[in-house]
């Protein structure tokens, strides 16, 4: 197949993000034509000097992306749709990662605002079905939040994440969140908070520590 076409085949919905993906790191067309040296990206999300990066094709882009999570499935297709408009070749737009992308950021609270991995046992078995079920977006979206907030559960308030959200999971299921407190010590380069959760079912304690 021409590596043209897995890209128009990825843009428009005909395979999945894991089979381009793979073609990403092995198919050596695909990649050279990601490549293309005659393509410039100035001015483009590529070269952004306000996010801090430049990358000199598409390609260098696509790499760095993560293919089991929401937010790089879809901005892969926004980066491939912006390559098929430089090369001036027609697609027909598929916009199911960016429906879900969005389904997804609506109906979290601010407080669990994370990207999720899609490979997960979480999303499989809490998340998956509710997707699946033959109801309106609006349904799906009040369904999703009740999940969520059903099951990231804490004592008093939520977690006040300084990096982003990092809530420790147990297979499908968040640990519950006790709560936090500050890191302000001279052994510390940069003050910070560390964040404690219950294994309700085993009794341990875990942490997670973030910094500014």
């Amino acid at each position: 197949m021409k590596a043209i076409n897995i890209i128009l085949q990825y843009v428009e919905g005909e395979i999945e993000a894991t089979e381009f993906s793979n073609a990403l790191y092995t198919n050596p067309k695909v990649q050279e034509l990601l490549c293309d040296p005659s393509i410039s990206w100035q001015g483009t999300f590529l070269t952004s000097a306000v996010m801090g990066y430049s990358y000199a094709n598409v390609y260098d882009y696509l790499i760095e992306l993560d293919y089991s999570r929401f937010g790089g499935k879809y901005d892969a297709v926004g980066a491939l749709e912006l390559f098929l408009q430089k090369k001036e070749v027609s697609y027909s737009k598929d916009d199911r990662y960016g429906e879900l992308f969005r389904l997804m950021l609506d109906s979290m609270p601010g407080y669990i605002d994370m990207d999720i991995n899609t490979d997960s046992d979480f999303f499989r078995n809490q998340i998956s079905p509710i997707i699946a079920k033959e109801i309106t977006k609006a349904e799906k979206k009040k369904q999703i939040r009740e999940k969520f907030k059903m099951l990231f559960q804490y004592q008093s308030k939520p977690p006040r994440w300084i990096q982003g959200s990092d809530w420790l999971m147990k297979g499908d299921v968040p640990l519950f969140f006790v709560g936090q407190m500050e890191l302000k010590h001279d052994s510390f380069h940069d003050n910070g908070a560390v964040y404690i959760f219950l294994d309700t079912e085993s009794g341990k304690i875990e942490t997670v520590q973030q910094f500014y």
